[in-house]
């Protein structure tokens, strides 16, 4: 399936600044590396914004219908993509627009969804 090339030039670019974030030990932002990475991955898939406008809340709902339709994805993992985007909007927020540290917690999920959306964006966009 070809998909937009500069939004997956995007998208690969962001899981390198991503890796660079985690052998640097620069957690804090690395949410919102993570979702931009993942958002600019369903905009490589998608290709075109729907209604003109591509949307934070809506492409994730957009991306899976798209999946599930032309089979792109096993459900499984587009399950956990799903979730994974959601819980990248929260820290993406939190990274943005918040003087909040990270929790331990928070940072092994991050390091846990790098891993997971590393390999599925770089096995996808192959």
């Amino acid at each position: 399936m070809k998909i937009d090339n500069v939004y997956k030039a995007k998208s690969l670019e962001r899981l390198d600044l991503a890796e660079w974030q985690i052998k640097q030990n620069k957690i804090d932002t690395l949410g919102s590396t993570l979702y931009f990475a993942l958002f600019n991955f369903m905009q490589a898939v998608l290709k075109e914004a729907p209604e003109g406008k591509w949307k934070h809340i809506g492409i994730n709902k957009m991306f899976s219908k798209f999946c599930i339709e032309n089979n792109c994805i096993d459900r499984i993992n587009l399950r956990k993509i799903y979730n994974i985007y959601t819980d990248l909007y929260i820290l993406r927020i939190k990274a943005d627009y918040t003087n909040e540290k990270l929790t331990e917690k928070e940072k092994l999920e991050l390091l846990a969804i790098f891993e997971f959306i590393n390999e599925v964006i770089r096995k996808w966009q192959q």
